[in-house]
């Protein structure tokens, strides 16, 4: 299942970069809190985030509060080239390819240790632009996919 859902996150990948190539990206920068009313996640977390644009690329870090009280963060730097770069979270590292299709950042996780998710990330933008979707879809082991709703911070 890992390979099918790997040549999956590659083809599409590709397909966007191709089609993208003399599209204006999205703004998705500042600092991003979750609305735990309008989100729908398997376990109860919170999750906080800020985006930065860098040179050809995004910085992103993720702040998760558990429901077990714990807080965990995950970060990772790309330059939007197609080229997988490192996300270091919960004490190890997985790959992440972060790409814009149209209007929407994606990322494709994978290739962490035993036991780690892989998944697919859709971030869209409100009209407003104060308000963003972030959809994970768990692609192995299969799982019901997520949606968290944040919202822009001052």
């Amino acid at each position: 299942m890992a390979m099918t859902a790997f040549k999956g996150c590659v083809a599409s990948l590709f397909f966007a970069a191709a089609v993208l190539t003399a599209q204006q990206q999205p703004k998705f920068d500042g600092n991003w809190q979750m609305d735990t009313a309008k989100s729908h996640v398997s376990d109860g977390r919170v999750v906080s985030l800020t985006i930065v644009a860098v040179a050809d690329g995004i910085k992103m870090t993720m702040k998760t509060h558990k429901s077990d009280g714990q807080e965990t963060t995950a970060e990772f730097t790309s330059k939007l080239n197609g080229r997988a770069c490192e996300i270091a979270e919960q004490g190890h590292t997985s790959k992440l390819t972060v790409w814009y299709d149209g209007p929407t950042l994606n990322a494709c996780k994978e290739n962490g240790p035993v036991g780690d998710v892989t998944s697919m990330w859709k971030f869209v933008l409100s009209e407003d632009k104060q308000s963003m979707t972030m959809t994970i879809s768990h692609l192995d082991p299969v799982a019901d996919d997520e949606t968290l709703v944040f919202t822009k911070k001052s």
